[in-house]
């Protein structure tokens, strides 16, 4: 496939501008905050521990988010030290610390930015004072979260990209067919998220589909032991990323052990379990040197949050009108079925379903099925991927099923618009607060990713709407307006609040004015057009795309690879 090298960098061209179009302007979940204050750590001290302000912290987010692990104890632990530690694995820090040097080096432009993002987010507010503005205290240093936001999840999306082309040759797809599914599976489900936040999601998957690449080669008798080496490495680091990824590396690697054994190629099952120790005894002497305990990652014990009933989780995973896979993901609908019948998917097809169900099954158990403040359950998106890009270059749903195929990319790729038109974070802040309102017993979380009436599917177009009224900018002289009249639930969810509580615009100033994206949240601080800003990127990514398309034309082969 040596002619497909051309494509595949226009292909990361085009998906990586794309996902700088709607990248974020700092953080939206407080998860990648925690953990990039834990690689600021590393990179000023030596070790990812954050301290408290009576213990040195030099910051005020690490000063209070150190104090909020000690104080809650169910995500992150105090080590054995006495140092608070962030529950995300190192290598999500470890991949965050060269932006943070990055950030510690232009200090002069940190600082001005800095300054400029209190005046925005916080005026009025200094020293002690500043602790009360969410979004200064999540928010900085915001030089440092500008860059990670804009240039990791989109480089990880294209490098998904990427991955995905080469899994859909590698199982027969012809160039055109590989683009076709690469972008339908990115761009199509709910794996779209992935290219915009900032958590481990991201570089996880992109390690595990490199994982997935490496095996399905030997499995057709084309790999060496360099191969397997290389795989067990990617699927060692896609663990030191997320803690789950490693029982869906004991499933890849039980599908090359099945392909050896049938090869009688047993060094390849060597190399790959030696490619995968330098992350297993990273991760575990890591723990030990923290909590003194190797296999204490600092989560909550797993009996204290599987205690739900699987088959009702199962259903809020699939069908939940807030997160379901079924909705947000609308490919599903054609590949579930392929993947049931070998005629369709004659190739690893239990592997698709191991990988597909293995998540699901084991986070229907639990309370936090829905994954936090991301877009869809998060928690079943790599097994998701992991299934469509198996069956879909099999099935070849574009060629059987054309209208049906054309209608799930269609409504894929609005359900990923919706995504972009308003953030997480102020969407799920406001469900709560209607969920207050309504009385509605359990917990909010939930409830919102469950009921219909909470989906964000509508939810998202109402809060766009919103943003572009100015019902959120209410008062724009504070961070937050207290004394108002109670659009914002009433608009977004057709709620009537009760009490103060419950009518709160979006708490964090970047989650008003469509500030989540980052050519408007720079804008503003730097009191330019924002259309100066995107239109470089829109420019450069129209003529990628060009480029791309040129690439497929009559030059390019369209043959598949042999089956």
């Amino acid at each position: 496939m040596s002619g497909d090298a051309r494509l595949l960098r226009r292909l990361w061209l085009v998906v990586f501008l794309l996902f700088a179009t709607v990248a974020h302007g700092n953080f939206e979940t407080e998860d990648a905050g925690f953990t990039m204050q834990a690689a600021r750590s590393l990179w000023r001290r030596g070790d990812s521990g954050l301290l408290r302000a009576d213990q040195g912290g030099d910051s005020l987010g690490e000063a209070l988010g150190a104090a909020y692990i000690q104080q809650q104890r169910t995500c992150g632990k105090l080590g054995s030290n006495g140092v608070a530690y962030t529950w995300f694995p190192i290598g999500h820090v470890y991949l965050l610390v060269p932006f943070v040097a990055v950030g510690e080096a232009l200090a002069g432009p940190s600082a001005r930015a800095d300054a400029a993002f209190r005046a925005a987010a916080a005026p009025g507010l200094f020293g002690d004072a500043l602790a009360q503005s969410p979004s200064y205290v999540r928010g900085s240093p915001v030089l440092t979260q500008g860059l990670i936001s804009l240039v990791v999840p989109p480089a990880c999306a294209a490098c998904v990209a990427v991955l995905l082309f080469l899994l859909a040759r590698a199982l027969g797809s012809a160039p055109r067919g590989a683009i076709g599914t690469a972008l339908a599976i990115l761009c199509c489900t709910q794996a779209f998220a992935c290219g915009r936040e900032q958590l481990s999601d991201g570089p996880g998957l992109a390690l595990l589909l490199a994982t997935l690449l490496t095996v399905v080669v030997v499995c057709q008798g084309r790999g060496t032991a360099r191969t397997a080496l290389l795989g067990g490495l990617c699927g060692g680091a896609a663990v030191l990323l997320r803690y789950q990824n490693a029982a869906l590396l004991v499933a890849i690697g039980l599908a090359l052990l099945v392909a050896c054994a049938r090869q009688r190629r047993w060094p390849l099952v060597l190399a790959f379990a030696l490619g995968a120790l330098p992350a297993a005894g990273l991760l575990l002497g890591v723990d030990l040197a923290r909590f003194g305990d190797p296999f204490d990652t600092g989560y909550p014990k797993t009996e204290d949050w599987l205690d739900q009933p699987i088959w009702l989780g199962a259903l809020k995973i699939l069908f939940g009108a807030g997160r379901g896979a079924m909705w947000f993901s609308p490919l599903l609908w054609l590949a579930l079925p392929a993947a049931l019948r070998a005629a369709t998917t004659p190739k690893l097809r239990w592997l698709a379903w191991a990988l597909f169900l293995f998540p699901l099954l084991f986070f229907a158990q639990a309370r936090g099925w829905q994954g936090g403040q991301c877009w869809a359950a998060r928690y079943q998106t790599h097994g998701l991927v992991a299934l469509l890009a198996i069956v879909l270059p099999q099935a070849e749903p574009w060629r059987r099923w054309p209208k049906a195929w054309w209608t799930a990319v269609a409504c894929g790729a609005l359900v990923s618009l919706t995504s972009v038109v308003a953030p997480v974070r102020g969407v799920l802040q406001l469900g709560a607060q209607a969920v207050a309102a309504v009385g509605a017993p359990g917990d909010p979380a939930d409830l919102t990713g469950w009921q219909p009436r909470y989906t964000p599917l509508l939810a998202n177009w109402r809060y766009a709407v919103a943003a572009a009224t100015g019902v959120f900018e209410i008062d724009r002289a504070a961070p937050v307006a207290r004394s108002f009249a109670p659009y914002a639930v009433q608009t977004v969810f057709g709620v009537d609040p009760q009490d103060d509580a419950q009518k709160l615009p979006p708490m964090r100033w970047e989650d008003r004015g469509f500030r989540h994206l980052w050519w408007r949240f720079w804008a503003d601080l730097a009191g330019v057009a924002s259309w100066l800003l995107l239109a470089p990127i829109v420019v450069a990514l129209a003529w990628a795309a060009a480029r791309l398309r040129s690439g497929l034309g009559p030059a390019a082969s369209d043959s598949p690879t042999p089956r």
